[in-house]
């Protein structure tokens, strides 16, 4: 295109100047870009904080009103004191080892984040205690209320064993053992979840 009468190229013409572009290299684009990755880092350190996972209730009326309906003994449920407590298991079904007698189950998260679960079966099977206590070793026994409870205790947990003509009840968990004598002592066949 024409101006002032001159004709202008599209070819660049050298200046006699050096590019400075021309001489970076492959170092200082590594320097760049780690330079760049830091900044970046100390964001997330600052900006990332972890998330405990939240404990998940179930709803427990269900299955509780299941296992009382086809049960052939009071289905037990923590009572009194407990109220804080949140339900995050329940079950009404066999284990390993009662089949085909199905085991009431329901586990509790504590508000100081111990576990206490009750579990409750007919069935005659010599496994279902080494099951429910985690193969505790027995110790001592332990009156509440005026009934017997045996003590059991293994790696994993504490639990309380209560024996009765065609019906077992283990209390257990990671609570120390005088909260599973008070989950014990507030058991209730009346109580709602």
């Amino acid at each position: 295109m024409a101006h002032d009468g001159v004709v202008s190229s599209t070819t660049p013409q050298p200046t006699g100047r050096k590019n400075a572009r021309m001489r970076q290299t492959v170092g200082d684009m590594v320097r760049s870009l780690a330079v760049v990755l830091g900044f970046v880092a100390i964001i997330l350190i600052i900006t990332l904080r972890p998330h405990p996972d939240p404990i998940k209730r179930v709803e427990v009326a269900p299955v509780l009103a299941v296992a009382r309906a086809q049960a052939g003994f009071p289905v037990l449920i923590a009572g009194a004191g407990t109220s804080d407590y949140v339900p995050t298991s329940v079950r009404w079904e066999p284990t390993e080892a009662t089949k085909p007698d199905p085991v009431w189950h329901i586990g509790y998260v504590t508000p100081d984040e111990e576990y206490v679960e009750i579990s409750e079966s007919e069935s005659a099977s010599e496994r279902f205690i080494p099951e429910q206590t985690g193969k505790g070793l027995p110790l001592d026994s332990v009156v509440i209320d005026g009934v017997a409870w045996q003590r059991f205790e293994s790696e994993q947990r504490r639990s309380l064993v209560r024996v009765e003509p065609k019906l077992t009840t283990v209390v257990a968990g990671t609570l120390d053992w005088a909260g599973l004598q008070s989950v014990a002592a507030g058991l209730s066949a009346s109580a709602t979840a």
